[in-house]
């Protein structure tokens, strides 16, 4: 009785090693599969991201031609959802520019937008942006130094490049105001390349 109690306790520990080798394996390919799709949420997850953007404002005031200096633009954002995020900026020209005689500079421009994705096809989306903005312009003539604030929004387009960096061209209404009874636009066409982290 006591070589089949110790035959019995072999049997089973050589059973048991059996099946935990087997399920070892087993659970080897999960963890496997587990770790893959970890990895593809993490890339796909929404992320952080900084960006740079050059373009033009547009000044357009009643009786005059349009004005357009050169402006460059930083952007932080933080996503809130996969395709909303929040992003802040900060903008101003390289110098005076001038039409016609009439000259414009952008001192600064800070604005603060809610943000929403479209995505349309693999690395491609359009873009709608609402917020509050503030443009502080001095100009040679009419009141010289403005300082308005109120809403602003814009379209937009980004293409997705190698290594978490993207593409935009966009279109965006600053605040406006009036200069001597002259009421005046600014809008601001960009381009710009940004890098998630």
């Amino acid at each position: 009785m006591n070589k089949i109690a110790k035959l019995s306790i072999v049997v089973c520990a050589v059973v048991a090693a059996g099946t935990a080798m087997a399920s070892g394996y087993d659970r080897d390919g999960d963890n496997r599969d587990y770790h893959e799709r970890a990895r593809r949420e993490r890339a796909e997850r929404p992320r952080p991201y900084v960006g740079f953007s050059f373009g033009e404002l547009r000044y357009n005031e009643e009786g005059l031609n349009t004005i357009k200096p050169t402006v460059a633009m930083v952007r932080i954002g933080a996503p809130l959802g996969r395709n909303l995020s929040i992003e802040g900026r900060i903008a101003g020209s390289f110098g005076n520019s001038s039409t016609d005689g009439y000259g414009l500079q952008l001192r600064s421009a800070y604005t603060g937008y809610l943000k929403g994705s479209l995505p349309l096809a693999p690395g491609f989306s359009l873009y709608a942006l609402g917020g509050i903005g503030a443009v502080n312009l001095e100009r040679d003539f009419g009141l010289g130094t403005t300082h308005d604030t109120g809403l602003s929004a814009g379209v937009g387009a980004e293409f997705d490049l190698p290594g978490g960096a993207s593409l935009n061209a966009e279109w965006v209404r600053l605040p406006g105001g009036n200069n001597l009874g002259y009421d005046y636009t600014n809008d601001m066409a960009s381009i710009g390349v940004s890098w998630r982290f």
